[in-house]
């Protein structure tokens, strides 16, 4: 069995957002609201898949995130299915509770247990150490990796000391297996087939959908060679390097054509650490949607560095949204953070452009980063205004365990709490600086949901061409409860 762990664990209104998303963070809301944020797990998703392919496995992917169950309904799965091997994707925010399952699942199972994702690759000698029912870490991207350990365990175990990428325990040692953190990562994303939606159903996962549902959310590459101080993904899962593995857009197109004829998708989302990089690739993926004439509206993650004549082909080809970081709109802290590409007049440019080609902008701003004032703050604030981008995401600065961000936080006495479950980007801050204290941080994340919402529900009283594009995406419940908790300060 590979598995999300629950949504809901110690609080009945606190929905974890697990594997699946570049950061950790919760959404305070009851079991019954369906319609939010929900990101397909693809390591999950593409490992099921690979372990499918051999017939003599009996195989389960289980999204307890997803499905919004609760610690009770996640044992209650598990034990059901009763599996040799569980692998769970971990993320910080939710490490602790996940842990006091798996304890509870170890005893009445017997299972191997191994554990995935940034946090456990960031951490795997400490976990292994404090967590004597946790049987492995697999580092890094494991798909791959883990289905050779299953073959290995097929064999009683023989050579399992040979798989790439994985942490055990020998006697009172860990050992690691991790040759080189480049050639432990996928050369080439065609290598893999296509990532399991029969047990992830699409329907339960909801991110960037402005051009109609079910939108399915698709891989077209991993990396990205700018290594932003903050990013668990490149600092941490792709080995601090800078990997970029890319898909043939035949084979992008090939799965677009898939998931529109067998699961009904009406609009298909890229969640690519960036989708920008290669451009010659870009608009030859653009030529093959043209050519084959398939009419699949599509957004993905991408940057600004997107120059404005791939933007129109891209617009030519389908192209309806773009969410692009900004992160700050002080040059100072974005150079801090090594997002050097990025600068206020560049943005308002791609902004403008995106714009008049009617794609949907989605800008997202950190709350929070080293060297930052309140005054910085409040002008990365009205700067978000100010670039009337159609939607924004403001989460609270976060160092994840392995990350730049971390060591330097950790080395500075910044950080006010070793709680993982309090690493939530999207409530609570853990640092507290000489010149910005914790809850100054949370004040101004609150207040920057505030102003931008009540600016954007002004201009929409005048110009309601947002409103009018949820409505045509059928995702005005989805709106509604996020206009009206940002308006509140809460996410």
């Amino acid at each position: 069995m590979l598995a999300n762990p629950p949504a809901y664990m110690d609080d009945p209104k606190r929905h974890f957002i697990q594997s699946g998303s570049r950061w950790s963070f919760s959404l305070f809301i009851p079991k019954h609201v369906k319609e939010h944020y929900q990101p397909y797990p693809f390591g999950l998703g593409y490992a099921t898949s690979l372990l499918k392919q051999d017939p003599t496995n009996e195989v389960v992917g289980l999204d307890a995130c997803a499905m919004d169950l609760d610690a009770s309904e996640f044992i209650q799965s598990v034990s059901a299915f009763s599996p040799d091997i569980l692998l769970v994707d971990v993320p910080t925010v939710s490490f602790p509770p996940t842990m006091k399952l798996l304890s509870e699942i170890k005893t009445r199972i017997g299972c191997k247990i191994v554990l995935a994702g940034g946090h456990v690759t960031a951490l795997a000698n400490d976990v292994l150490m404090e967590y004597p029912y946790i049987d492995y870490c697999m580092l890094g991207e494991y798909e791959q990796s883990f289905r050779d350990f299953v073959r290995f365990e097929q064999q009683n175990g023989k050579g399992t000391v040979l798989v790439d990428s994985i942490a055990y325990r020998r006697e009172a040692q860990v050992i690691t297996n991790r040759s080189n953190a480049h050639n432990s990562t996928l050369a080439d994303l065609d290598q893999l087939p296509y990532p399991d939606r029969d047990d992830f159903k699409v329907q339960w996962y909801h991110d960037f959908e402005v051009a109609g549902k079910p939108c399915v959310q698709m891989l077209t590459s991993r990396g990205c060679p700018y290594k932003c101080s903050f990013c668990m993904p490149i600092r941490v899962m792709y080995g601090d390097t800078s990997y970029y593995s890319k898909r043939h857009p035949t084979s992008i197109v090939d799965e677009m054509v898939a998931v529109s004829e067998k699961y009904g998708a009406r609009q298909v989302y890229f969640d690519d650490d960036t989708f920008a990089v290669d451009r010659q690739r870009l608009r030859l993926f653009c030529d093959e949607i043209r050519k084959r004439g398939l009419d699949l509206p599509w957004a993905g993650m991408g940057d600004i560095t997107l120059d404005q004549e791939t933007l129109k082909q891209m617009s030519t080809a389908g192209c309806v949204g773009l969410k692009f970081g900004v992160e700050s709109a002080n040059a100072t802290t974005l150079n801090a953070i090594r997002k050097h590409f990025v600068n206020a007049q560049r943005t308002k440019t791609f902004a403008e452009w995106c714009k008049k080609l009617g794609i949907w902008t989605h800008a997202t701003y950190i709350i929070g980063l080293p060297g930052e004032t309140r005054e910085d703050i409040l002008r990365t604030i009205k700067f978000a205004k100010s670039l009337d981008t159609d939607s924004v995401q403001f989460s609270i600065a976060t160092p994840f365990p392995g990350t730049p961000f971390y060591m330097q936080a950790k080395e500075n006495g910044w950080l006010t709490t070793t709680d993982w479950t309090m690493y939530d980007g999207g409530n609570f801050s853990v640092l507290n600086y000489p010149q910005l204290s914790t809850g100054e941080i949370e004040e101004l994340h609150k207040t920057a949901l505030k102003k931008w919402y009540t600016s954007v529900l002004l201009r929409e009283l005048l110009h309601p061409r947002r409103i009018r594009k949820i409505i045509a995406a059928g995702s005005l419940a989805y709106a509604t409860r996020k206009i009206t908790s940002h308006l509140a300060g809460r996410l």
